[in-house]
């Protein structure tokens, strides 16, 4: 799936993802516990991955947040990518975390529109290997 929603962005001009996920980097999310996926009709349609460190795209910042990585859907536009937003949100303040954080390649204008859409607050870039990340968070906690 990761693979088939990079594709999808390189189609529109968007180099947010590599060709392919290597197994190195996906398989410590997926033995932490980390990873969940999104069923319909017995269809893998989604998948997402919520973390309570990311010190690669957040480092210095306090410990009272859920990072959201690798948010994916099967098919664009059918509102489940938003519904997977939420739950994150939700999943996060369950874990007693105040704040939900993510990021986004800066270039990437409609994913970042999308993001501030939904309420996430945009906090600064960061620049990782080749990539500059747009940072952003949403308060989801008491």
């Amino acid at each position: 799936m990761l693979a088939d929603a990079a594709s999808w962005l390189r189609a529109r001009g968007i180099d947010q993802w590599p060709d392919r996920f290597e197994r190195d980097w996906v398989l410590p999310a997926i033995e932490r516990g980390e990873t969940w996926l999104a069923e319909r009709d017995g269809e893998v349609v989604g998948s997402l991955v919520v973390q309570w460190a990311d010190p690669m795209f957040w480092a210095g910042y306090p410990e009272d947040a859920g990072y959201l990585h690798r948010l994916a859907v099967r098919r664009p536009g059918t509102g489940l990518g938003a519904q997977l937003l939420r739950w994150a949100e939700r999943h996060a303040a369950e874990a007693g975390k105040q704040l939900l954080r993510l990021d986004c390649v800066a270039e990437n204008e409609q994913l970042r529109a999308y993001y501030e859409r939904a309420g996430y607050e945009y906090v600064g870039d960061v620049t990782v290997g080749p990539y500059t990340q747009a940072r952003y968070e949403k308060r989801v906690g008491d």
